[in-house]
């Protein structure tokens, strides 16, 4: 747990350093958009079903969560891939607003890591 407080901080640092502006182009908001909602979207699914799996009384980390947690790792792996290869073709601006989403995907899987091991009673 004394890894993730200053890796929380450092996420959210570089997160507002890539932060969309008022005059960002479209795609830059929506490469952003694209990463961080599916992780959202997986680490939602994934403490609900560990909610789900605490209300039928045992108290453990789902399997399903687990594969919903490693999911979401996958989509940050691919999208870091994918940051690799349009900065290799220098799209600026798609390339930043990737960059914000994995950002936003890695705090959202920090704040998912530490409620699915709170729920699994770790």
């Amino acid at each position: 747990m004394l890894v993730t407080i200053p890796l929380v901080i450092l996420t959210c640092f570089i997160a507002w350093l890539l932060r969309p502006r008022k005059n960002s182009p479209k795609p830059r908001i929506y490469a952003g958009l694209s990463v961080a909602l599916l992780s959202l979207s997986l680490a939602a699914v994934s403490v609900a079903f560990q909610f789900y799996q605490n209300s039928t009384g045992s108290i453990q980390v789902s399997d399903v969560s687990n594969s919903l947690f490693i999911a979401g790792l996958i989509v940050i792996a691919a999208a870091l891939l994918t940051l690799v290869g349009f900065a290799a073709a220098r799209k600026r601006d798609i390339v930043l607003g990737i960059g914000f989403g994995v950002c936003t995907a890695v705090f959202f899987s920090v704040i998912e890591l530490g409620l699915l091991e709170w729920l699994g009673g770790v």
